[in-house]
């Protein structure tokens, strides 16, 4: 397989990748990359161990849905992906363990016959980008049809992921000022138990590390689309 450069590496041949035409989006994501492996920085031993902010993550996260610490799955720790060494203080968990709410959206009864001039915004994947949502042109239903899709309402702070399509991967947070809206079956809606956490794992969606399993875990004739597990 390729070997990871590393910052030493990147500094010694650094006049020679300036050159490169594509330079800014590839270190961009090469940083971005030693972040959320924790090798872009020394790490503060006084910072909270990660398995302590992952207990206060479950407990809430079982306030939101109302289940006992005895009925519930005990919190993963162990390593997911072999290849990475994490820095003393983290852990590993899985996605749904910090989540109250994980799942894609779907079609509004009659498709777009459903829409609306003015309503509820409908957001798709053109209106899901790594910077923001993009509402130029987006899509909405009526307070009817909202009712009846409420499972699927989007609120401030939700990360939504494209999980079908040539804009597979992408991911937005929904800004404070977004009231309400819905998604359809190609945006997946992930809700944190910490909403504080919400631009960290935005950031870890968007790197090279999380955006591989998106890409080696696509199902479907075509292998674009990415399965809930």
């Amino acid at each position: 397989g390729r070997r990871r450069m590393n910052a030493t590496q990147l500094l010694a041949h650094f006049d020679r990748l300036a050159e490169a035409p594509d330079v800014v989006p590839r270190l961009r994501r090469f940083i971005l990359d030693l972040a959320v492996r924790g090798k872009l920085v020394e790490q503060d031993a006084g910072d909270e161990p990660a398995v302590r902010l992952l207990k206060r993550i479950q407990g809430e996260r079982l306030r939101v849905l109302k289940k006992s610490v005895k009925g519930s799955a005990a919190l993963a720790t162990e390593p997911v992906s072999a290849d990475i060494q994490l820095p003393d203080g983290w852990a590993w968990s899985k996605l749904g363990d910090i989540c109250t709410k994980t799942g894609s959206g779907s079609t509004p009864a009659g498709g777009k016959d459903a829409y609306v001039s003015t309503g509820v915004p409908f957001l798709r994947s053109q209106n899901v980008y790594d910077d923001g949502l993009r509402l130029d042109g987006v899509a909405f239903i009526s307070d009817a049809t909202q009712e009846r899709m409420s499972s699927t309402t989007v609120k401030a702070g939700d990360l939504l992921l494209n999980i079908t399509g040539g804009s597979i991967g992408r991911c937005a947070i929904v800004p404070d000022s977004f009231v309400i809206g819905n998604i359809n079956q190609h945006v997946a809606i992930i809700r944190l138990a910490l909403l504080e956490s919400g631009r960290f794992l935005h950031s870890v969606i968007c790197s090279d590390y999380f955006q591989k399993h998106i890409f080696g875990n696509q199902t479907g004739a075509g292998r674009e689309g990415l399965p809930k597990n």
